[in-house]
């Protein structure tokens, strides 16, 4: 995993990070919905 990025859309967080790149495009995975910011870390790290 590449640079897990934790931030605050609106009033729940997201994570996102780089999985590989396609075609010399980089390709993200996104989550939202998370209410507290360390609940939104501790899920993207199980990835």
């Amino acid at each position: 995993m590449k640079n897990l990025n934790v931030t605050k859309r609106g009033n729940v967080y997201q994570y996102r990070f780089e999985i590989e790149k396609v075609n010399g495009k980089r390709k993200f995975i996104t989550k939202s919905g998370f209410k507290t910011k360390n609940e939104t870390y501790v899920e993207g790290q199980k990835l």
